[in-house]
């Protein structure tokens, strides 16, 4: 079901179902993620467990903050009527972001003291499972009729949210060489010289299309994924993140020469 289209991107020109299921979606991660502090009271010291608090409310505020500020983006992509509902897919997607914000509550007390091995499970489940999440949203979305730009922007942010977010609690714990962190700023060294070039003027091409592209971003995820869990010996998931992020980066280039306008440019589609 849709709404009118609406040119105007402000809150109340937005259909208000809309606007009450993410309002709903973001007092219900709030609410779940205290409820989670209050279980980790239990295993770990009350400062260690405010700690995780701390940061896990401060990823799910971006999170709803990047898919609230896109809501007027929940279209289809060659449309513009905006769907009353966010959809299954969306929904999944922000539950990958709930996901990551558990896994992200442990930086900060890992980076402080060892964590008791027992506690290293949870962020591996949770990446994990946002992991999986990722290959399932837009599945949904196709399924339902309900595909948008909001779908295919709020995913591409939570895939390099998780990637930032993961690989630092992994190089953390030791299970990542530092050296994999080009993997979690290339995207958005990326996305901050694309503002750079429209800034100054110059010209941004489109990206030409790569199923490779993607298929390099799922290997990152499941890389990640498997190194969080503590049974996975750290000295193997290192050599293997090496060996992983060397064909993303290269990719990240050349997607960089071509929207830079060095390789396979046309200066018809320029931006």
């Amino acid at each position: 079901m849709a709404a009118n289209p609406k040119n105007s991107a402000t809150t109340r020109d937005l259909p208000q179902s809309l606007v009450r299921q993410l309002r709903c979606y973001g007092w219900l991660g709030l609410a779940m993620l205290v409820a989670s502090a209050f279980g980790l009271s239990a295993l770990q010291p009350l400062d260690v467990t405010l700690m995780w608090l701390a940061v896990a409310l401060s990823v799910w505020l971006y999170v709803w903050r990047q898919c609230h500020k896109r809501l007027h983006q929940n279209h289809p992509v060659g449309g513009s009527v905006i769907y009353s509902t966010l959809g299954h897919g969306n929904n999944v997607t922000l539950l990958r972001g709930l996901l990551i914000a558990v896994t992200a509550g442990f930086i900060l007390p890992a980076l402080l003291r060892p964590l008791p091995v027992v506690l290293l499970y949870i962020p591996a489940v949770a990446y994990t499972a946002a992991a999986i999440g990722d290959a399932l949203d837009g599945v949904l979305a196709r399924r339902q009729q309900q595909v948008s730009r909001l779908g295919a922007e709020l995913d591409t942010t939570l895939d390099a949210l998780g990637l930032l977010v993961a690989p630092v609690l992994a190089v953390i714990t030791g299970k990542l060489h530092v050296s994999y962190l080009l993997v979690s700023i290339a995207y958005y060294l990326f996305v901050w010289g694309l503002r750079w070039r429209r800034q100054h003027g110059k010209a941004v091409y489109p990206l030409p299309p790569s199923q490779l592209r993607r298929q390099l971003a799922g290997w990152q995820m499941g890389l990640v994924a498997t190194a969080l869990w503590p049974p996975i010996p750290g000295g193997v998931t290192q050599v293997l993140g090496v060996l992983f992020m060397i064909p993303l980066l290269i990719g990240f280039w050349r997607d960089w020469l071509a929207v830079s306008g060095r390789r396979g440019a046309s200066v018809e589609n320029a931006s």
